[in-house]
């Protein structure tokens, strides 16, 4: 089997001020609310620093590891995580396996939840205002850095 080169969401953290429009966009994407609470993507602020962080899944796999459920695969498509909330048994394994601390658990319905890249078309990506979030390979971001954002950015951005 060929392995495809996936695309993830990069994010420029020193772009970031925190408005957090992309958890707005995640939740009402998913959820159909404006409800932070129920976004897939999280905005940690260091009141101390005065700096915000966007934080996402990067599709490591540790929470697919550690499912005793096998609820958790990737995506062929995307190569995101997918949650199967049939499977799910809210049992917390995969929120203490993530590294990043992006794996939450759906605080009505008690199934995991992390980003699952909109199925392509990442609506945090497409709405932040401060161009932080970028979808596109490992390679593809870090040419996309050292032109000094010159790059074009990927096709999912409205012109």
């Amino acid at each position: 089997m060929v392995q495809t080169v996936i695309k993830r969401i990069h994010v420029q953290k020193e772009k970031c001020n925190g408005c957090r429009i992309c958890e707005l966009r995640c939740s009402f994407e998913h959820e159909n609310c404006f409800a932070p609470s129920l976004s897939r993507i999280h905005v940690f602020k260091d009141e101390k620093e005065g700096i915000a962080i966007p934080k996402t899944c990067i599709i490591c796999g540790k929470c697919i590891e550690s499912c005793p459920e096998e609820a958790i695969s990737k995506s062929n498509e995307t190569g995101a995580i997918q949650i199967d909330r049939e499977k799910c048994t809210g049992c917390f394994e995969c929120v203490k396996a993530c590294p990043y601390g992006v794996m939450k658990m759906h605080p009505n319905l008690n199934v995991a939840m992390t980003c699952d890249l909109c199925d392509g078309n990442p609506q945090c990506v497409k709405y932040c205002p401060e161009d932080v979030l970028h979808y596109m390979t490992t390679r593809e971001f870090s040419e996309y850095k050292k032109t000094g954002a010159k790059g074009k950015k990927p096709s999912v951005i409205p012109e």
